[in-house]
């Protein structure tokens, strides 16, 4: 099998999400930081793998794979020793769950979230309302279990991970973050010590994005 080369950009959720999954998994790959401000993105070398000039896109040999959920899918079809879509029926039925579950109901709140305060504009209430009646939901699972996929994380732990990094970088670059928002996880001890479990896992403290650091 040849050796995979990732393409992504600092601060991207969906690109994160993939580099954590080859990290979690141990599969070894080659990565290609792309320039947005000189258009990187947009070239046309580029624009051939992925014609949306979206990342992340996850080169193996002459396949060109695309879209966060669906490489992470892929990953599990192709180095199976390390699960992180479940280890058995009733797991992978979890974490399919809550993993098309964030992306259909706790998406566009984090999104909305995290760009009104990079932006320093308004937060809408019902956005705001939706991504702490989520991260109360989320706690309160937390309470009784290392990870959400388990005693292991998963796919749902690696699309959270991300998201709530976005609204916490929101947090600290806004003029005034509600305060509800920026006590997210502070409010949360559970949420909380799963941010710093998984923060502490090997390899992952490579993947936060260098811009932010």
């Amino acid at each position: 099998m040849s050796r995979l080369t990732l393409y992504w950009i600092s601060g991207s959720p969906p690109a994160w999400r993939v580099m954590l999954a080859l990290v979690l998994k141990g599969v070894p790959f080659d990565h290609r930081l792309l320039d947005v401000q000189n258009g990187e993105n947009r070239a046309p070398e580029y624009l051939a793998l992925n014609p949306k000039g979206q990342v992340p896109t996850l080169v193996m040999g002459d396949v060109a794979l695309r879209e966060s959920l669906a490489i992470l899918a892929w990953l599990d079809r192709a180095f199976p020793d390390r699960p992180i879509w479940g280890d058995d029926t009733k797991s992978a039925a979890r974490v399919w769950q809550d993993v098309m579950l964030m992306e259909v109901d706790l998406r566009p709140a984090v999104t909305s979230t995290a760009q009104s305060l990079l932006r320093n504009r308004p937060l809408p209430d019902a956005d705001r309302d939706a991504l702490l009646s989520a991260a109360d939901d989320i706690a309160e699972t937390l309470e009784s279990t290392d990870f959400l996929g388990g005693d292991a994380p998963m796919a749902n732990d690696i699309w959270l991970y991300p998201a709530l990094h976005w609204i916490a970088r929101g947090v600290v670059k806004s003029a005034s973050p509600p305060e509800p928002v920026a006590r997210l996880s502070e409010d949360r001890p559970s949420l909380k010590a799963w941010m710093k479990r998984m923060s502490a896992l090997p390899g992952v403290a490579e993947t936060y994005p260098p811009h932010w650091r």
